[in-house]
Protein backbone atom coordinates (compact mmCIF):
# COMPACT_ATOMS: atom_id res chain seq x y z
CA UNK A 1 0.00 0.00 0.00
CA UNK A 2 1.61 3.56 -1.15
CA UNK A 3 2.63 5.24 2.34
CA UNK A 4 -0.57 7.93 1.82
CA UNK A 5 -2.85 5.57 1.90
CA UNK A 6 -2.34 4.47 5.46
CA UNK A 7 -4.06 5.55 8.45
CA UNK A 8 -2.19 5.62 11.18
CA UNK A 9 -5.21 3.25 13.54
CA UNK A 10 -4.76 0.84 10.40
CA UNK A 11 -1.22 0.55 10.49
CA UNK A 12 -1.32 0.15 14.38
CA UNK A 13 -4.55 -2.38 14.10
CA UNK A 14 -1.23 -4.36 11.55
CA UNK A 15 1.65 -3.90 13.46
CA UNK A 16 -0.82 -5.47 16.66
CA UNK A 17 -1.94 -8.79 14.80
CA UNK A 18 2.01 -9.11 13.66
CA UNK A 19 3.06 -8.74 16.99
CA UNK A 20 0.72 -10.70 18.99
CA UNK A 21 0.94 -13.89 16.15
CA UNK A 22 5.05 -13.58 15.99
CA UNK A 23 5.99 -13.14 19.43
CA UNK A 24 4.79 -16.52 20.40
CA UNK A 25 6.63 -17.87 17.43
CA UNK A 26 9.41 -16.86 17.86
CA UNK A 27 12.06 -19.09 18.46
CA UNK A 28 15.77 -18.86 18.56
CA UNK A 29 16.52 -22.21 17.43
CA UNK A 30 14.96 -22.11 14.09
CA UNK A 31 15.43 -18.81 12.71
CA UNK A 32 14.57 -20.16 9.33
CA UNK A 33 11.34 -21.79 9.68
CA UNK A 34 9.69 -20.14 12.58
CA UNK A 35 8.03 -17.08 11.51
CA UNK A 36 7.47 -18.73 8.01
CA UNK A 37 3.65 -20.56 8.48
CA UNK A 38 3.18 -22.43 5.13
CA UNK A 39 -0.14 -20.79 4.63
CA UNK A 40 1.00 -17.59 4.93
CA UNK A 41 3.73 -17.87 1.98
CA UNK A 42 3.64 -15.32 -0.38
CA UNK A 43 4.67 -15.88 -4.32
CA UNK A 44 8.62 -14.27 -5.25
CA UNK A 45 8.63 -10.41 -3.84
CA UNK A 46 10.35 -9.79 -6.89
CA UNK A 47 7.33 -10.46 -9.16
CA UNK A 48 4.09 -9.68 -9.68
CA UNK A 49 2.34 -6.73 -7.70
CA UNK A 50 4.11 -6.57 -3.94
CA UNK A 51 1.30 -4.67 -3.05
CA UNK A 52 -1.63 -7.44 -3.53
CA UNK A 53 0.95 -9.73 -2.27
CA UNK A 54 1.01 -7.95 0.78
CA UNK A 55 -2.13 -7.60 1.25
CA UNK A 56 -2.85 -11.23 0.94
CA UNK A 57 -0.13 -12.01 3.62
CA UNK A 58 -1.74 -9.31 5.98
CA UNK A 59 -5.36 -10.50 5.52
CA UNK A 60 -4.50 -14.24 6.09
CA UNK A 61 -2.95 -13.17 9.10
CA UNK A 62 -5.51 -10.89 10.01
CA UNK A 63 -7.77 -14.25 9.65
CA UNK A 64 -5.63 -16.36 11.73
CA UNK A 65 -5.63 -14.00 14.28
CA UNK A 66 -8.80 -12.47 14.41
CA UNK A 67 -10.65 -15.36 13.65
CA UNK A 68 -10.13 -17.16 16.76
CA UNK A 69 -12.26 -15.72 19.55
CA UNK A 70 -12.37 -15.20 22.48
CA UNK A 71 -8.68 -14.78 22.41
CA UNK A 72 -7.61 -11.29 22.90
CA UNK A 73 -5.45 -9.24 21.40
CA UNK A 74 -3.25 -7.59 24.28
CA UNK A 75 -3.59 -3.69 24.83
CA UNK A 76 -2.28 -1.25 22.45
CA UNK A 77 -1.09 1.46 24.98
CA UNK A 78 2.08 1.46 26.47
CA UNK A 79 2.50 -2.45 24.32
CA UNK A 80 4.71 -0.08 21.83
CA UNK A 81 6.76 -2.68 20.17
CA UNK A 82 6.95 -5.70 23.13
CA UNK A 83 10.87 -5.28 22.96
CA UNK A 84 11.25 -5.81 19.16
CA UNK A 85 12.04 -3.37 16.58
CA UNK A 86 11.07 -2.54 13.11
CA UNK A 87 13.04 -3.51 10.00
CA UNK A 88 12.55 -1.85 6.62
CA UNK A 89 13.45 -3.77 3.49
CA UNK A 90 14.44 -2.34 0.01
CA UNK A 91 13.60 -5.36 -2.74
CA UNK A 92 14.74 -3.19 -5.29
CA UNK A 93 18.29 -2.35 -3.85
CA UNK A 94 18.65 -6.23 -3.03
CA UNK A 95 22.35 -8.09 -4.58
CA UNK A 96 20.90 -11.21 -3.31
CA UNK A 97 24.29 -12.36 -1.84
CA UNK A 98 22.75 -14.55 0.80
CA UNK A 99 25.24 -12.78 3.63
CA UNK A 100 22.81 -11.74 5.96
CA UNK A 101 21.28 -15.43 5.44
CA UNK A 102 24.17 -16.55 6.81
CA UNK A 103 24.93 -14.37 9.28
CA UNK A 104 21.74 -14.95 10.91
CA UNK A 105 21.41 -18.80 10.27
CA UNK A 106 18.19 -18.41 7.87
CA UNK A 107 16.11 -15.52 9.12
CA UNK A 108 16.90 -13.87 6.16
CA UNK A 109 16.30 -15.69 3.26
CA UNK A 110 18.66 -15.88 0.73
CA UNK A 111 17.39 -12.82 -0.86
CA UNK A 112 17.69 -10.92 2.16
CA UNK A 113 14.13 -11.35 2.88
CA UNK A 114 12.61 -11.46 6.27
CA UNK A 115 10.09 -14.12 6.85
CA UNK A 116 7.05 -12.94 5.95
CA UNK A 117 4.61 -13.60 9.29
CA UNK A 118 6.78 -10.62 10.25
CA UNK A 119 5.52 -7.98 7.54
CA UNK A 120 4.08 -5.13 8.64
CA UNK A 121 3.35 -3.69 4.94
CA UNK A 122 4.74 -2.78 1.91
CA UNK A 123 5.01 1.26 1.05
CA UNK A 124 5.93 3.35 -1.71
CA UNK A 125 7.46 7.28 -2.02
CA UNK A 126 9.67 8.96 -3.71
CA UNK A 127 12.94 8.64 -2.20
CA UNK A 128 15.23 11.05 -0.63
CA UNK A 129 18.64 9.22 -1.62
CA UNK A 130 19.33 8.48 -5.30
CA UNK A 131 20.65 4.87 -3.69
CA UNK A 132 16.83 4.27 -1.75
CA UNK A 133 14.55 2.78 -4.05
CA UNK A 134 11.00 3.56 -3.49
CA UNK A 135 9.39 0.61 -2.26
CA UNK A 136 10.04 -1.01 0.81
CA UNK A 137 8.70 -3.51 3.14
CA UNK A 138 8.50 -3.22 6.93
CA UNK A 139 8.51 -6.05 9.52
CA UNK A 140 8.76 -6.47 13.02
CA UNK A 141 11.57 -7.87 14.48
CA UNK A 142 11.09 -10.10 17.24
CA UNK A 143 13.21 -9.42 20.94
CA UNK A 144 15.16 -13.15 20.53
CA UNK A 145 16.08 -12.05 17.47
CA UNK A 146 17.37 -8.68 17.90
CA UNK A 147 20.85 -9.44 18.13
CA UNK A 148 21.20 -11.66 14.98
CA UNK A 149 19.25 -9.01 12.42
CA UNK A 150 21.84 -6.71 13.64
CA UNK A 151 24.56 -8.91 12.47
CA UNK A 152 22.46 -9.46 8.89
CA UNK A 153 22.18 -5.88 8.63
CA UNK A 154 25.90 -5.22 9.54
CA UNK A 155 27.11 -8.17 6.72
CA UNK A 156 24.72 -6.54 4.61
CA UNK A 157 26.82 -4.51 1.77
CA UNK A 158 24.23 -2.77 -0.48
CA UNK A 159 22.13 -2.15 2.67
CA UNK A 160 18.89 -3.45 1.52
CA UNK A 161 17.62 -4.36 5.23
CA UNK A 162 18.33 -1.14 7.65
CA UNK A 163 16.58 -0.61 10.91
CA UNK A 164 13.35 1.74 10.49
CA UNK A 165 15.03 4.59 12.69
CA UNK A 166 18.26 4.60 10.25
CA UNK A 167 16.68 4.74 7.13
CA UNK A 168 14.79 8.12 5.51
CA UNK A 169 11.89 6.84 4.47
CA UNK A 170 8.37 8.72 5.58
CA UNK A 171 7.83 5.61 8.08
CA UNK A 172 10.57 6.13 9.62
CA UNK A 173 9.17 9.79 10.14
CA UNK A 174 5.74 8.85 11.17
CA UNK A 175 6.46 5.87 13.72
CA UNK A 176 9.66 7.71 15.43
CA UNK A 177 7.71 7.57 18.74
CA UNK A 178 7.03 3.26 18.61
CA UNK A 179 10.92 3.59 17.10
CA UNK A 180 12.83 5.45 20.15
CA UNK A 181 13.44 3.68 23.32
Amino acid sequence: MPDGAWGRDALFEVLEETIHWCAPRADPDTPALCLRTPGFQPRLLVDGDRFQMMERVISKRHYAVRGRPPRALPPREGARLQGGRLLVYFPDDNTCDGGAELATRGYFDEDNIPPWDTWVGMFREDPESPTQSADYLIAWVPPVFLDSVAQGIFVNPEQCIQWLEDSTTMMAKRLKDLTTP
